[in-house]
Order: C-alpha cells, then sequence, then structure tokens
C-alpha cells in the first residue's frame, strides 16, 4: 500500500493543487483586485512587492510547476520499492539495542542479545560506566550480521574494534566493576579475546573459500558458532557487573507472592494431541516425537511473573496439560477449567491466586506494577522485554483487570509487518518475562490440543 502508487497518487495530487493554478494565475498566486488592494493589510515595500510578485506567473512558479511534472515522470518511470522497506543495511547493534521501532531487519529480533540489554546496568551503574561494554557488545553483534550477510571486510572492523577494547581499553570496560570480581572478569575478557582471533581466522577461511563454495558455507557455519560462545561470554560479563546481591524492589503488599531474583532456564517437552492428524512434528526435513525448547525468564526485570512460573514449574502444574490456543500469533496454556477458577489455587477450592501487572521499563530503576503505560502516562518508555522476538513469554490476563494474571501464559510469535517493535498493542501492556532461546523453530510446529509432557526448571 505504499508502493509506486503512493508516489503516483501524491505526485498527481501536488500538480494538480500546485502546478495547475501556476500556469493558469489563479488561486494563491493570482495578483489581488484592485479592490482588495485597497483594504487595510500589508504596508510599505512588503506590500508593494508582494502585489509585483502575483503580477506575473514567476519563474520559481515555472519552476515549481516543471519540477512535479519531472517528479511525476519519476513516479511512474522509477523502480517500483516499498517506502519503509528498502534495504539500507543494518543499523548497528547498539542503536537497535533498546527496543527500537521499524521492521525488517532493523529490529533486534535475537532474544540472547535482548535479555543482554534487559540487564538493569544502565540503571544500577550508570549509563556512561557501562557504555564500553554496550559498545563492545554492539560491536560484536554487528560484526555477526555481517557474517550472515558475507560481508566478511566489515565483519572483520568489527571483531578487530573489539580486540582492540579488550587489549588497550580494558581499563575503561572494568571501571564499573568491583575489586573482588575484577579478576575472573579479566580471565573472561582473555578468553574473550581468544574468541575474536578465531573468529577473525574463520571470516578469513570464509573470504580464502570463495563466494558460493561449500568450504565457504563451513567456514561461516564455524564463525557463526564462535560467534554463540562470544555471545555468551559477553553475557556472563555483563551479568558479573551487577551489584552483589542484586534484587529488583517489589511493593511490600506483593511480598507474599513468590518471586525469581536472577534468572532460570525452563525446558519443555510436548508430544502430539490426539487431534493433531500426526504424531511427529517436521523440522527442517526431519521428523521429531517431541518438540523440545528452552526459555530464559527474567527476575530482573519481572521478579513476580519470572517467579510465579518458576513456582508452577516446581509443582509440575503445567504438566500432562495440553496447548489450548495456537494460531500462528499466540500460544497459550495453563487454564485448569472453571471448576479450578481459570488459575492457581494454592488450597484446593480457596481463591486463586492472581499476580499484578509487572513491566519493566528501560532507564527506571522500578518496575512497573498494577499500571499499564498508557495508565502510568509513560507511553512511548522503552520495556526491557518487548515482545520483538518469537516466544517471548507473558501472563494471559483479563482484558480490563491489570492483576487478574495467574497461571496462564502465552508464547508470542513475532511479525514485524503485523506487529512493529515498538508500536504494538503488547508492550507495557501484558506482564512480558523471558524469551524462547533454543528450539524456537518448533513453536510455529504447536498445533491445539499437543501435550505438554513436561516442563523443568533445568
Amino acid at each position: 500500500r505504499r508502493s509506486r502508487s503512493w508516489l503516483i497518487s501524491l505526485a498527481v495530487l501536488a500538480v494538480t493543487a500546485f502546478g495547475v493554478p501556476c500556469f493558469l494565475n489563479f488561486g494563491p498566486f493570482a495578483p489581488r483586485s484592485s479592490q482588495e488592494r485597497s483594504q487595510p493589510g500589508l504596508r510599505g515595500e512588503s506590500a508593494r512587492l508582494e502585489e509585483q510578485a502575483a503580477d506575473a506567473m514567476s519563474f520559481p512558479q515555472k519552476a515549481w510547476a516543471l519540477s512535479l511534472v519531472a517528479a511525476m515522470c519519476v513516479a511512474f518511470a522509477g523502480p517500483q520499492v516499498e517506502l519503509g522497506q528498502t534495504n539500507l543495511g543494518a543499523a548497528p547493534a547498539f542503536a537497535r539495542s533498546s527496543g527500537t521501532s521499524g521492521s525488517g531487519a532493523r529490529v533486534n529480533k535475537d532474544p540472547v542479545s535482548l535479555l543482554q540489554y534487559a540487564l538493569p546496568l544502565e540503571e544500577t551503574l550508570g549509563a556512561d560506566k557501562v557504555k564500553p561494554i554496550r559498545q563492545l557488545q554492539a560491536n560484536f553483534e554487528e560484526s555477526r550480521l555481517f557474517v550472515t550477510q558475507r560481508i566478511f571486510d566489515k565483519a572483520r572492523g568489527g571483531i578487530t574494534a573489539g580486540l582492540k577494547q579488550i587489549s588497550e581499553n580494558q581499563k575503561d570496560l572494568l571501571k564499573p566493576v568491583s575489586d573482588d570480581k575484577k579478576p575472573a572478569i579479566k580471565e573472561m575478557l582473555s578468553t574473550l579475546g581468544t574468541t575474536f582471533d578465531q573468529i577473525l581466522e574463520e571470516i578469513g577461511g570464509a573470504e580464502y573459500g570463495g563466494t558460493g563454495t561449500p568450504y565457504q558455507a563451513d567456514m561461516v557455519e564455524k564463525c557463526l558458532k564462535s560467534a554463540d560462545k562470544a555471545q555468551e561470554t559477553i553475557g556472563q560479563i555483563e551479568e558479573m557487573m551487577l551489584p552483589a546481591g542484586y534484587q529488583s524492589k517489589v511493593p511490600a503488599e506483593y511480598a507474599n507472592l513468590p518471586r525469581l531474583d536472577g534468572r532460570a532456564v525452563v525446558e519443555w517437552t510436548l508430544t502430539r494431541g490426539p487431534e493433531a492428524g500426526t504424531k511427529t512434528y517436521a523440522l527442517d526435513s526431519e521428523l521429531f516425537n517431541e518438540a523440545k525448547f528452552k526459555m530464559i525468564v527474567d527476575g530482573y526485570s519481572s521478579p513476580l511473573s519470572a517467579g510465579n512460573f518458576v513456582d508452577l514449574v516446581q509443582r509440575s502444574f503445567y504438566n500432562g496439560m495440553s496447548i489450548q490456543r495456537a494460531d500462528g500469533f499466540i500460544i497459550q496454556t495453563g487454564d485448569p477449567g472453571p471448576a479450578s477458577g481459570n488459575g492457581f489455587q494454592p488450597t484446593p477450592g480457596g481463591p486463586v491466586r492472581t499476580i499484578p501487572l509487572e513491566v519493566g521499563l528501560r532507564g527506571r530503576s522500578e518496575t512497573l506494577y498494577g499500571e499499564t503505560i498508557d495508565e502510568a502516562r509513560l507511553v512511548g518508555k522503552e520495556v526491557k522485554i518487548p515482545f520483538q522476538a518469537d516466544g517471548t513469554v507473558a501472563l494471559a490476563r483479563r482484558e480490563f483487570d491489570n492483576d487478574s494474571a495467574s497461571s496462564q501464559i502465552f508464547m508470542f510469535l513475532f511479525e514485524s509487518d503485523m506487529t512493529p517493535a515498538g508500536k504494538n498493542l503488547f508492550d507495557g501492556r501484558y506482564g512480558s518475562f523471558g524469551y524462547v532461546t533454543d528450539g524456537v523453530n518448533f513453536l510455529r510446529k504447536i498445533k491445539p490440543g499437543d501435550i505438554i509432557k513436561e516442563v523443568k526448571v533445568v
């Protein structure tokens, strides 16, 4: 809808509105009548100049009209390109890090990266102090993207910049680190440097292999595996930078609810239900009897939502339950039925345990509770766990009751064209608390009625 036809319509409208009046001398450029000139208005030299300019069609007016005709020709003859979808290259990872708006490749859809940027480093240590480690992460992520695009010279540049930071500017990287943690982080930076050297060798091998050759493909695959290792190391360094014993602040009124300090890895195992029509999951030309995936739930940003979920997992609450919704947009489960109040009852027959709406926001040391970003007048603030990656995990709730979440959770399937990052109706309105980080490709194969064989904290 924003393709060449949009340009054509705009050009036709502009020619009609401005070009025709210029040639025919009516409208805003037409000379005023003697009666109009006699009425109070502009005086002195400015009025005289206005009348002279309006008495005849000037050269700028002709230029206006001719330019618009030329624009119309460009619209008809130019290549058909959708506005906003042109491949302008990837934005730097540092710019993409904070829940950016936009669509397509310019959105950070890497759940591991999003979890790294969700760490409350800026809020606890100060943005200036942690800028070096964030820049190191940014350079690395940009290089990794260039490897996937086979732009090896640019990929090498980011890795080289990272090595320079580690060797020459290590003091800046260690500035926000407490003295007791510095030896361990120095050792991790050394390990990261070794991995970066390996990535540079593999980039060189990919270049030497020649475009499109099996050897190049093999070297790129090795390079990306090394990049996974580097990304994990950077994340470990960033998490170690947090103050010892850090805990997110939770209002006293919620002290009775389970909470998660830090993070947890949860593994799911699903099998086909009787209504699926098949007993296997087809993935990359392979058949699997079970769908397995892992998610990381974040107690730094959402201690109560994550804590409630982990508590239910440890109670085996979800085991044996079915997937209750899977429509290509949302995967939802956790409803035990109306007999249990459609939520978790700590005491059978007793009240359902409810969890308040919980939204971690970038730049705020305290999590937002009980209000959407609209109600708190914080529209535009970036959430720490944005709905911009496949497998974003959140608590389901009643539409008009912010604090009605209990056991029902959903996994969001991201489509940038349907729900642009930073501009969707989920961010700041539902309590997101983690991402699926491994086995995410299984999510789009899940069907309603599939059985949850087991969910466990690993």
